[in-house]
């Protein structure tokens, strides 16, 4: 009875063997979308229809930037047909800085583009800084060094050391640069009422007087999604903040020499709150920066505060539109006027998103002179690879104001961790004062924001 029952033992033990191998072949359920294994070809275009390698990029809503890269992404498809460019975007600057900083250490994302360039990074002189998200990435070895890419060299020296270099090696590349602290102003309704380019704070101020005398509103801001209220408080802190040095502003703020109630500091919250109240359109902090520019193209305004990147959306939208653009001034003296700006959409490749091969193969192609003219003319950005043509707005609009262009505050600004919602973001949010916010002067504010400033101190 024990030889019996041991046969049977091992019989049915050598069936479930049996199975088990069985279970190896085309019956068991496919895993597709992953990435091959190394005994996959070395080439992969050898690869079956359905493989191809998935490239994971993330950016964010703006229509002029997404249509060129979503046509650049066609091209390298076609060049390149082993690889599928998923591109997602999600709304700009919180939304998207909130999509990065959870998608980039989960491994779900190949390349993305910072709003900026590499900012904010702690100084000697900054004890408890707030150590940038792209430090983090790059200190937890998120991010892939380029030093040894070719490509690199088709870019300006300077604007990969300054915009793209950590510890002297290169993690980014930056896109281009953008002029953000101006206005886009109707050629025609300037002209019918005889005004011109205003080059002190009194000239912008009687254009204003001017339009309302002749029920025409001068201005429209996009205060829904806050960040573009801060493009014309960036120009105005630009010539103002320490009498035009807003960088010893900012040192002083750390040093303990200067804070943001002081006289400079209010001023630019209160010529801000003039603009808001007088001479923006009702509402504004209802409109979102989606819709903004169709107030400006459809002449319900005469003026637009934004970025010279939205000038392709505008010829888009109105081809025969006659607009022109011109730095916000703050002060009476056209000496001190300045275009404030900041190397935009710098471009980061992941080590964890299980394609770096394939990211680095898309940046290399954006890089190509050719492709990147494309990129430069539908963006307006201001090229950062010598030899490349800008657009005749930038030429005629732009770079006669390039002399005097400086960095933006945001970008210089090195801020404190656990920093208080009225400074975070490195920003000053005029949306807060009134009527729109709980502030009704613009020294309330700032005693404010000065009380956050201190309580974030490291202890």
């Amino acid at each position: 009875m024990t030889k019996k029952l041991a046969g049977l033992l091992a019989l049915f033990m050598l069936m479930a063997m049996l199975a088990a191998c069985g279970g190896n072949g085309a019956n068991k359920p496919t895993n597709e979308g992953t990435t091959p294994s190394t005994t996959a070809p070395a080439d992969d275009k050898k690869q079956p229809s359905g493989e191809k390698k998935v490239i994971k990029m993330l950016g964010w809503k703006q229509s002029t930037n997404n249509t060129v890269i979503e046509s650049i992404n066609k091209k390298f498809e076609e060049k390149y047909p082993e690889y599928k460019v998923e591109y997602v975007t999600t709304a700009p600057d919180d939304e998207y800085k909130q999509a990065y900083k959870t998608r980039v250490p989960a491994g779900e994302v190949d390349i993305f583009a910072d709003l900026s360039a590499m900012r904010l990074s702690p100084s000697d002189w900054t004890p408890g800084a707030k150590v940038p998200d792209w430090q983090q990435f790059i200190d937890n070895g998120l991010i892939q060094d380029l030093s040894d890419q070719a490509f690199i060299k088709n870019y300006n020296e300077s604007d990969i050391k300054d915009g793209g270099t950590y510890q002297d090696k290169v993690y980014a590349i930056p896109a281009g640069k953008v002029a953000m602290g101006g206005l886009f102003y109707n050629k025609d309704i300037f002209a019918k009422y005889d005004l011109k380019v205003p080059t002190t704070w009194s000239e912008f101020i009687n254009v204003n007087e001017v339009l309302i005398q002749n029920n025409v509103t001068p201005i429209a801001m996009a205060g829904k999604d806050k960040w573009p209220v801060k493009l014309a408080a960036m120009n105005l802190q630009a010539q103002l903040l320490a009498g035009g040095n807003q960088s010893q502003f900012i040192e002083g703020l750390w040093k303990g020499t200067s804070k943001f109630n002081d006289p400079d500091a209010v001023e630019v919250l209160e010529k801000m709150k003039t603009i808001q109240d007088k001479y923006t359109i009702n509402g504004f902090m209802g409109i979102d920066y989606g819709t903004l520019t169709s107030y400006f193209t459809g002449e319900k305004v005469a003026m637009m505060v934004n970025g010279v990147w939205e000038a392709g959306a505008v010829q888009a939208a109105k081809p025969d539109m006659n607009f022109g653009y011109f730095p916000l001034p703050a002060t009476d003296d056209p000496a001190k006027i300045k275009l404030i700006g900041k190397y935009d959409m710098t471009w980061y490749v992941t080590s964890n998103g299980g394609n770096t091969e394939g990211a680095i193969k898309w940046l290399e192609f954006f890089s190509q002179p050719e492709i990147y003219q494309e990129f430069v003319q539908a963006t307006g950005f201001l090229p950062v690879q010598p030899n490349i043509a800008t657009t005749e707005f930038l030429d005629a609009e732009v770079q006669p104001y390039m002399n005097n262009f400086e960095v933006a505050y945001e970008i210089k600004m090195i801020n404190r961790e656990n920093i208080g919602q009225h400074l975070e973001a490195e920003g000053i949010h005029t949306e807060y004062l009134a009527p729109g916010g709980e502030f009704k002067t613009a020294k309330e504010l700032a005693d404010v924001q000065q009380k956050e400033w201190e309580a974030a101190a490291p202890k």
